[in-house]
Parts: structure tokens; C-alpha cells; sequence
């Protein structure tokens, strides 16, 4: 549940530091030979468009040949070739996400054309402060499939760097947006004359795990026509009330991720009701969630722990208290629907998916994954479950380009293997 950059050396994700006043790419000139395989009419980038994963705006961020990422791979990390960095706005849920998309540079396509891979993000906060896209982070995610012979997109989820407030874990927000990032950048790549597969991924950390089952679960009725081949998670966050309770009640840096939970489902399905936070923090809680996130950015953005604290019965109400650690939320019920409908549940699957999951992992406890996984495979689905010794919640899988993480070879060549197969 926390972040999947977390407050790590900004220096594992440099070389991206360029600016944002790139010109818009609109045309790039490249032409896609008419024998590629997503050879066809070029999308346009239109900032009122409305149909999903269409381009709303497009920004060139820079070149990164792979001698220039190189000195910034911790030891052991293996690329193989530099990419190209665009933030892109796309419409989807909610209206419109951004997005950061990392495209193999120098363009070499293999023959069948490039996958192209969707890194959801973890938890940052709900928003614009919190934009991934544009920054280091959004670059280091995008490029862990782009420096990997695939194009790789982070989505930064709708109401962050776009209107609104962002709906924390609600799966069909998260779920669309993901799945259109995958629409916005094929709209993308044809624009930038890139031969395309038409093959698909999505993978996700922790939130962007939750993301990840989410698309995975709309992906028959939402996006049929994508041929997704893979959906994978570490360590994924999963609504389950009793487990979300339980933690309400003990004090810790995970208190401000229940805020923003309960904010989040609060706004996005209309509370009004019995008070959910103390007096003093419901005085000041819209601010807070609009310009504090879960992590820094390097300094330069404040954190919720910070200003709300780790003390539950410091943030919240004491009679929300009391219901919300007995799952007792009958006089809540926007909180409860949150729950009800954002729970990860038995879905009709349609490609592989597997989960990682750290056994030291302080956050998304092995325990509660294991029930998970047992819920899901006895609902009849197919899961591909690996443990990890020794892992913690940022160091398994699906984070930065440059970081050594326990299984990054493991995990992105079991999406690589199935998106190329």
C-alpha cells in the first residue's frame, strides 16, 4: 500500500531530468512502413476528445540512448536498449489520467512488432502534487519494460495531474484507467510511426497491484478488444475490510493510507452522514489531501504522516472509530460500499496471472495475500503464486528501471515471455 518509489535515492531513476517544454510530437514524421503490423490510420491528438485512450496531449520529454542510462543501473540490472520519454493525457474514467510512456530508443522493432506493458504505480497520494508523470519516478517506471525491448506505460490514475480528487482503490476507475493506458499508448507508438504487436501486459506494485486484478477482472466487458496476455502483482493491496480493520487499530505510519482511503471513498461515493474524522482534522482534510502525499519527491512536497500523524484516534472520529475497527459500518455506508465493491474477488480471467508476494513484507502481510490467492483460486481462477524470501514491499518486483529488486529479471521475463510468445 505504500508507495511504489517510496523515499529511495532519486539517483536510481535519474537521466530523465530534461524539463517538461519539450514541443508537443504531434507528428513526428516517422512513418510506419505499410507492412508493419499496426499499420493504419494515425490517430490525432485532440485535447476535447472523449472516446478512451485517445490523446488529449502529448509531450516529448527526451532521448535515452542505453549508454547514457547505464551508470544509473544499480549493480546487476541488465537493459537492453535506451528509450524515448513522453507524458501523455488520455481520456478515461473520470474524464482524463496522464501518463508516462517509455518507447525503445533507437526504434528497432522486433518482426511481429513491440508489445506494450503497463506499470501501475503504488500508492502516492490523491493529488496533482503527487503527479508521477514528468518526473524521475514516472520515467523509472515506464522504463522498466521500455529499457526491456517492449513499450512501457505508467499511468498516474485519474485526479492526479487531472481534475478532481483522486478515487483511492476504486477498481473501476483504476481498473479502466490502466487498461485505457494501454489504448493511449497504441494511439501513441501509431502516431509515432513504431510498429505495433497489438500485444498487451499489465502488471502493478501494491495500489498498481490492485490495479493490476482490477483491469484484469473488466478486461472481458471493458477492453475485449485488447489481446492481453498477462496480468501480474506484487504484493497487492485488496480491500478486504477484515484486514483493513484490523490495522485501523494499531497505531503506525500506515494510519494516513486509512485516510486517505476513507476520504477517498467518502468524496467518490457521496457520505453524508455521522462524522468520519476528529474536528480538528475535518477542518483542514481537503487541504491536507491536496497538497501532501505519501512520500517527499526528494523534499520538495510535504507527507501525510507528517501532518496527520500515525495515531488513529488522532485522525478519526471516535464513533467511526469504533465501527470502522469492528467492520461494523452501518452508519457509513459510502465506507462500506467502498469496500463492498472494490473488494478483489473471483473474476472470469482471461490470461495468466501471477502475484508476487515478499514473506518480510511489513505492509501487504504474506498472510493476507495467501488468503487472497486461496479466495481466487477457489473461485476457480488460475494463479500463479510465488513467494519471495526475504522480500520487503519494495524490493520484489515491478519498480524502478534501475533497481535491483529480489525477482525483476524473474517477473519482467514472465511478461516479456507471454507478450512476445
Amino acid at each position: 500500500m505504500l508507495p511504489s518509489c517510496g523515499d529511495d535515492d532519486a539517483s536510481l531513476d535519474a537521466g530523465f531530468d530534461v524539463g517538461l517544454d519539450a514541443p508537443a510530437p504531434t507528428d513526428t514524421g516517422r512513418d510506419a512502413p505499410s507492412d508493419a503490423p499496426d499499420a493504419g490510420e494515425r490517430p490525432v491528438v485532440d485535447p476535447s476528445c472523449a472516446t478512451p485512450g485517445c490523446l488529449r496531449d502529448v509531450r516529448a520529454l527526451g532521448d535515452f540512448t542505453r549508454a547514457d542510462l547505464l551508470p544509473f543501473l544499480q549493480d546487476g540490472v541488465e537493459i537492453d536498449n535506451g528509450y524515448s520519454v513522453f507524458v501523455i493525457e488520455y481520456a478515461t474514467a473520470l474524464e482524463s489520467s496522464l501518463a508516462t510512456v517509455a518507447i525503445p530508443f533507437p526504434r528497432t522493432p522486433p518482426a511481429s512488432g513491440y508489445a506494450i506493458v503497463a506499470n501501475a504505480h503504488g500508492t502516492v497520494g490523491l493529488d496533482d502534487r503527487c503527479t508521477l508523470s514528468g518526473t524521475i519516478y514516472g520515467s523509472g517506471l515506464a522504463g522498466l519494460f521500455g529499457a526491456r525491448g517492449a513499450i512501457g506505460v505508467m499511468p498516474d490514475y485519474p485526479g492526479i495531474g487531472t481534475a478532481g480528487s483522486h478515487p483511492y482503490l476504486v477498481a473501476e476507475v483504476e481498473g479502466a484507467s490502466v487498461l485505457d493506458s494501454l489504448r493511449a499508448a497504441a494511439n501513441l507508438a501509431r502516431i509515432d510511426g513504431t510498429a505495433l504487436s497489438r500485444t498487451y501486459a499489465v502488471v502493478g506494485l501494491s495500489q498498481g497491484g490492485h490495479a493490476s486484478l482490477s483491469a484484469a477482472a473488466m478486461h472481458a466487458t471493458y477492453a475485449p478488444e485488447l489481446d492481453v496476455r498477462a496480468f501480474a502483482a506484487a504484493a497487492p493491496a485488496t480491500l478486504y475490510l477484515e484486514h483493513w480493520r484490523s490495522g485501523v487499530g494499531v497505531d503506525g505510519s500506515h494510519i494516513p493510507l486509512h485516510a486517505m482511503l476513507v476520504y477517498a471513498f467518502a468524496n467518490h461515493y457521496e457520505h453524508d452522514g455521522p462524522a468520519l474524522f476528529t474536528t480538528e482534522v475535518a477542518d483542514r482534510i481537503d487541504g491536507v489531501m491536496a497538497t501532501h502525499c505519501t512520500f517527499d519527491f526528494g523534499g520538495s512536497v510535504p507527507t501525510l504522516d507528517s501532518d496527520l500523524g500515525t495515531v488513529a484516534d488522532g485522525v478519526f472520529d471516535d464513533a467511526f472509530l469504533s465501527a470502522y475497527a469492528s467492520g461494523t459500518l452501518t452508519d457509513y455506508p459510502a465506507i462500506q460500499r467502498g469496500f463492498d465493491d472494490n473488494r478483489v474477488v473471483p473474476f472470469a480471467q482471461t490470461a495468466p496471472i501471477a502475484i508476487w508476494q515478499g514473506d518480510a513484507d511489513p505492509l501487504v502481510l504474506k498472510e493476507l495475500t495467501d488468503g487472497v490467492v486461496a479466495d481466487l483460486r477457489a473461485g476457480g481462477m488460475e494463479i500463479d503464486y510465488r513467494v519471495v524470501e526475504g522480500g520487503t514491499h519494495i524490493d520484489v518486483a515491478f519498480g524502478f528501471v534501475a533497481s535491483a529488486e529480489l525477482r525483476t529479471e524473474e517477473s519482467t521475463r514472465w511478461v516479456l515471455d507471454r507478450v512476445y510468445e
